[in-house]
C-alpha cells in the first residue's frame, strides 16, 4: 500500500484546500489508516505495543487532524465500550465497523458551560418504560467539542445524568448514534465550530440533544441504582482520557522530531553572504544553532524516556492514581517543551516558518490545543501535585535520583511541602490557592525533566545532548539553580557553549535518527527544488494591467469596465488604496478611525 503522504487526500490538504474540503480529506485519510493499521480491540483494551506504535507513526502523528479522529474512535469510543461487551455482545458488529473506519466513534463528556467541572454536567437521560429520553436542557449543556459533522456515519458515548423517577442517579455513559452519511439523526443538533487559528482541519462542534429516544440497551453504565462512590465510578468511566494523555504526549513528541528535522535541514540549506562575499549557511550563527540544538537534544531525551513511561503506565503493580500521575507528568512535560521549542524554531525559519505548508507553525498551534485535550495541563497538574503534597500517594523515584535535575525536583517538592505544613488549615488555607497552586506545574515539569534525564542516561543518549537537555531544564527555573545549586549565569553560559560546540558537528546525524524524513519530504522549505516547485504551483496573476503611475504625479487610468468596477466596489472601500486616498486629505490616522484590527489592511497601509 502506498505511503499516506503520497495519497491524494494528504497532498490536497497540504496544498491548502478550504476548511470544508480539508475536513473531508482528513476523514478519508483516517479511514485509510484504520483499514490498514491492523489494530484490534484487544490492542486497544490492553494498550499493546501496536496501540502505542500507532500514535508514534510519523505519517499519522504529523497529521494532527487524522490523529484526533483516531483518538476519538479507537481510544475514547472503543476503549470505553470494551468493558461492557461481555454483557452487550450485540455491539460487536459495530465494533468491527469502527475498527475498519466504516463508522467513526466519539466520546462526548465536557459541556460548553462547565468544561472540566464534570460534576456539574447537565445533559440528562430520563428513564422511560421503553428506554431513555436524552436531552440538553440549554445551550450551556451542549457537548463541547468532539468532531460531530455528518461527513460519515457516527456514533458516540455520551455522558449524561441518569434520572429515574425524578431522582438523580449520577452520571453514566450512553450509546448514541449521532449521524449517518445523509445527516444528523433525529433530535441531534450539531453546530460546527469555526476553524481554530493555524491548526489542522477537524469538524469540532457543539452537539445538543432534544428528546432523543434511546433503547434500554443504550445504557452502558454499571448499575442504575444510586452509586455509593460517584467519584470512583466516574474515574472508571473516563479512564481512557488518561490513556489519551499518554498518546497526546507521543503525538507531540513526534511533532518535535519533525520540527527539529525541518529546522536543522533548513538552517543548513539556507545561506547568506558574509562580508567577504562567501555564501555561508545560517547555521553558522549561534543564534540559529541554539534553537536547533535544544529541540534536537530535548527530543532525543524525551524519546528515551517514552519506553520506560509506557512500561510503568501499563504495569498492574502500580495503582491507578500513580499511573494517572505518570500520564499527567508525561503529557505536561512533552507538550510544554513542544510549544516552547516549536515557537523558537519557527522564528528562526523567518517568514517562511509562518506558513502552514512548512508544518512547524501548524504543529505548534495543534499542540497548544492538545494542552487542553484529555485534561487541561494546568488542571491535571494542580490535582496531581496537590495530592502528592498531601501525601495521598507518591510517584516512583527517577532512575538517577542523584542527578542535578532530580535534586531540583526534590527541592521544589520539599519547599512546597514545608510551606503547606506551615498553614494552620492545610490545603484548605487561602494561601494554598495563592502560593502552592502556581507552583504545581513547575513541580510537574521538574519531575518530568528528572525522569527523562535519568532514562536518557541509562539508554546511552550522547553526552552533549544530555548536557543540552540539562541546560534547557535549568532555563525553566534558573532562580532555584542559582540559589540552591550555586549555578551562576556565567557558569550556565559556559556549560551551554561547551555542549553546543560538542553537539553541533553531529546535528544532522542526530535529526536523521528520528526517522521522520520520509513523512516530511514534501515540506517545501527543505530543499531549493521543493521551494521552486511550490512557488510554481501557486495561484498566479500576469498581465492585464496598465502602467499608469508616473513619478511626476499619479495618473490613475480607468481601464476596467463598469461590470468589473461594480463587482469590486463593495470591497474597495475597505482596501488599503481607499485608506491611502483618505490619508492624503487627513493624515491623522486617529481621526480616520482606520480599522487597524484588520491587521492585513493595516500592515499594507503602514
Amino acid at each position: 500500500m502506498p505511503a499516506l503522504q503520497d495519497s491524494h487526500s494528504f497532498k490536497a490538504r497540504a496544498a491548502g484546500d478550504d476548511n470544508h474540503n480539508q475536513i473531508l480529506r482528513t476523514y478519508e485519510t483516517a479511514s485509510a489508516v484504520m483499514r490498514r493499521s491492523g489494530v484490534t480491540l484487544e490492542d486497544i483494551v490492553t494498550c499493546s505495543p501496536r496501540f502505542w506504535e500507532l500514535h508514534q507513526d510519523p505519517e499519522i502523528a504529523l497529521d494532527i487532524g487524522c490523529a484526533n479522529i483516531l483518538a476519538c474512535s479507537y481510544n475514547l469510543f472503543l476503549g470505553t465500550i470494551a468493558p461492557v461487551l461481555t454483557r452487550k455482545p450485540d455491539l460487536l458488529p459495530l465494533v468491527d465497523k469502527v475498527l475498519k473506519g466504516e463508522i467513526m466513534g466519539n466520546f462526548m463528556l465536557t459541556e460548553v458551560a462547565h468544561g472540566l467541572d464534570i460534576a456539574s454536567l447537565e445533559t440528562t437521560a430520563t428513564r422511560l418504560v421503553d428506554g431513555f429520553l436524552l436531552n440538553t436542557p440549554h445551550w450551556g449543556a451542549s457537548k463541547f467539542f468532539p468532531p460531530a459533522a455528518p461527513v460519515c456515519p457516527k456514533v458516540a458515548v455520551v455522558l449524561a445524568r441518569l434520572i429515574v423517577d425524578g431522582l438523580d442517579r449520577g452520571i453514566h455513559p450512553f450509546f448514541v448514534q449521532t449521524a449517518d452519511e445523509h445527516g444528523m439523526c433525529t433530535g441531534v443538533t450539531m453546530r460546527l465550530l469555526p476553524a481554530r487559528c493555524g491548526t489542522s482541519a477537524v469538524d469540532y462542534a457543539a452537539t445538543s440533544f432534544h428528546n432523543v429516544h434511546l433503547p434500554p440497551s443504550a445504557f452502558l453504565g454499571e448499575r442504575m441504582d444510586m452509586p455509593r462512590d460517584r467519584r470512583s465510578l466516574m474515574r472508571a468511566y473516563i479512564w481512557r482520557t488518561v490513556v489519551g494523555q499518554v498518546t497526546i504526549g507521543q503525538v507531540a513528541l513526534t511533532g518535535m522530531k519533525a520540527s527539529s528535522y525541518i529546522g536543522v535541514k533548513y538552517s543548513l540549506r539556507r545561506r547568506v553572504r558574509s562580508d567577504s562575499g562567501e555564501a555561508v549557511p545560517i547555521m553558522s550563527f549561534r543564534t540559529q544553532q541554539l534553537p536547533m540544538l535544544y529541540i534536537t537534544a530535548i527530543t532525543h531525551v524525551l524519546d528515551a524516556w517514552t519506553p520506560a513511561l509506557l512500561q510503568q503506565f501499563t504495569s498492574s503493580e502500580l495503582s491507578l492514581d500513580v499511573r494517572q500521575g505518570l500520564a499527567a507528568v508525561f503529557k505536561t512535560t512533552v507538550c510544554r517543551f513542544m510549544t516552547q521549542c516549536c515557537r523558537e524554531v519557527g522564528e528562526r525559519l523567518g517568514a517562511q516558518g509562518t506558513f502552514v505548508h512548512n508544518m512547524v507553525g501548524r504543529l505548534e498551534m495543534d499542540i497548544r490545543g492538545f494542552l487542553i485535550a484529555e485534561g487541561d495541563v494546568t488542571t491535571i497538574g494542580i490535582r496531581l501535585y496537590s495530592h502528592l503534597l498531601q501525601q495521598k500517594y507518591s510517584l516512583p523515584e527517577p532512575m538517577r535520583d542523584d542527578s542535578l535535575l532530580a535534586q531540583h525536583s526534590k527541592g521544589v517538592y520539599d519547599r512546597c511541602l514545608a510551606l503547606l505544613q506551615s498553614f494552620p488549615r492545610g490545603h484548605r488555607d487561602a494561601r494554598f490557592n495563592n502560593l502552592i497552586l502556581p507552583q504545581c506545574q513547575r513541580g510537574l515539569l521538574a519531575t518530568g525533566c528528572a525522569y527523562a534525564y535519568g532514562c536518557a542516561v541509562d539508554v546511552g543518549v550522547p553526552g552533549p545532548l544530555l548536557q543540552l537537555f540539562e541546560s534547557a531544564a535549568i532555563r525553566l527555573d534558573p532562580l532555584w539553580y542559582a540559589e540552591c545549586a550555586a549555578l551562576t549565569e556565567d557558569a550556565l553560559m559556559v556549560k551551554e557553549d561547551d555542549a553546543a560546540r560538542a553537539a553541533l558537528p553531529k546535528i544532522e546525524q542526530y535529526v536523521e535518527q528520528f526517522g521522520v524524513g520520509r513523512a516530511v519530504k514534501d515540506v517545501p522549505i527543505l530543499t531549493d527544488e521543493g521551494m521552486e516547485k511550490w512557488l510554481d504551483g501557486l495561484e498566479t496573476y500576469v498581465d492585464g494591467g496598465a502602467q499608469n503611475i508616473h513619478l511626476g504625479g499619479i495618473q490613475l487610468g480607468n481601464n476596467y469596465d463598469g461590470v468589473a468596477q461594480a463587482s469590486c466596489r463593495s470591497s474597495w472601500e475597505s482596501t488599503p488604496a481607499f485608506l491611502c486616498r483618505r490619508l492624503t486629505k487627513s493624515p491623522n490616522a486617529a481621526e480616520l478611525q482606520i480599522p487597524f484590527m484588520d491587521l492585513h489592511c493595516a500592515s499594507l497601509v503602514l
